[in-house]
């Protein structure tokens, strides 16, 4: 077996082993933590987040922490989304949900490529609503019961005034600890430790889970990729008096992309993603797949064009590209379409 035949093999072993042999924890509720589901980074978004096998930036972290290990300085990623407008205002108007994204990566040598990332999704200055006492019965929310059911009915009104006593938000944070090394000339392995925290009125909930990793050029412009995220079931423990339990299943996604040099003009990336939430490919149902693919196209290395789709949802977006001494700075746009109202997210990031 030549090298090419061995990379290739232990490539198949790593993956069966982090696809096949991990239990999963009994599951109580469902879409656990599903801001995870969100994507991060304009650039990844903008191509339909056709990215597991790209992943070269400091967002690999999140799509797939072995591309971490192409990071060959120092790098980070800030992202802001707003997403779900109201259709109220003009192009940039707030929406009603703010996706925040910011990471750091540094290679080690000798040690490898460490990263540590913050997700936050927050919905904001949501209304806390109580009565005022009206009829002074020591009572909240007293209503004119005509029919005496105690059942408040259409047309049976408040006697108690309703008032806005406050303020809260609903906030979902995931801090992300990356740790990624090349272990052959073509193969890389990376793993997250994830650290989740909800917030909800009064009440929160604290979780952890695994990201697994791995990436393989089959050639210097083909590469193939894979990453089980939620690999032992992500589960979020709740403080309210039942104290509930809800997992988040594992998904797995499967990454392939293609990289072409064009002279002079630029270069351009082509790739395609499947994910299922599923261990196995093989028995999972059309309607549990999600296929993603996507191409990026720069211009002298200075301009960047992109588009794609995720399922049947399409995807664009555009970046440039700015160098400042022994820096390097990418501002980067994307624009996805949503059943629940489109979204537009800004991205900067960097190498140093």
């Amino acid at each position: 077996m030549g090298e090419k035949g061995r990379i290739i093999f232990l490539f198949a072993v790593v993956l069966r082993v982090s696809a096949a042999s991990i239990p999963v924890p009994a599951e109580e509720g469902s879409h656990a933590a599903e801001f995870l589901s969100h994507g991060v980074g304009a650039r990844a978004l903008g191509m339909g987040s056709s990215f597991v096998s790209i992943a070269d930036d400091a967002t690999a972290a999140y799509w797939n922490p072995a591309g971490l290990a192409q990071i060959r300085r120092r790098a980070f990623a800030m992202m802001y989304s707003d997403s779900f407008g109201t259709a109220q205002g003009g192009f940039l108007n707030k929406g009603l949900v703010e996706y925040n994204f910011v990471s750091y990566v540094q290679q080690i040598e000798g040690i490898g490529s460490i990263g540590i990332s913050w997700i936050r999704l927050g919905v904001d200055d949501i209304p806390h609503t109580t009565f005022v006492d009206v009829n002074g019965n020591g009572r909240l929310g007293d209503f004119l019961d005509k029919d005496g059911d105690g059942i408040k009915d259409p047309g049976e009104w408040y006697i108690d005034r309703p008032e806005v006593a406050g303020y809260f938000s609903n906030t979902d944070n995931a801090l992300l600890i990356s740790y990624a090394r090349q272990i052959l000339p073509n193969l890389s392995v990376g793993s997250n430790l994830k650290l989740l925290r909800q917030s909800l009125f009064e009440n929160s909930g604290n979780g952890f889970g695994l990201d697994f990793g791995v990436m393989l050029k089959l050639v210097d412009r083909l590469h193939v990729a894979a990453m089980l995220a939620d690999a032992t079931g992500t589960q979020i423990r709740w403080d309210t008096p039942d104290e509930p339990v809800f997992t988040r299943d594992r998904r797995f996604r499967f990454g392939l992309s293609y990289h072409l040099s064009l002279p002079v003009i630029g270069k351009a990336t082509f790739g395609v993603d499947l994910e299922t939430d599923r261990k196995d490919l093989q028995t999972a149902s059309a309607s549990e797949r999600i296929v993603r693919f996507g191409a990026e196209y720069w211009l002298f290395n200075t301009v960047a064009l992109r588009m794609g789709a995720e399922g049947t949802k399409l995807a664009a977006g555009a970046g440039i590209r700015l160098r400042l001494g022994e820096v390097t700075l990418f501002a980067d746009y994307a624009f996805n379409a949503h059943d629940l109202g489109n979204s537009q997210r800004i991205s900067i990031s960097g190498l140093f």
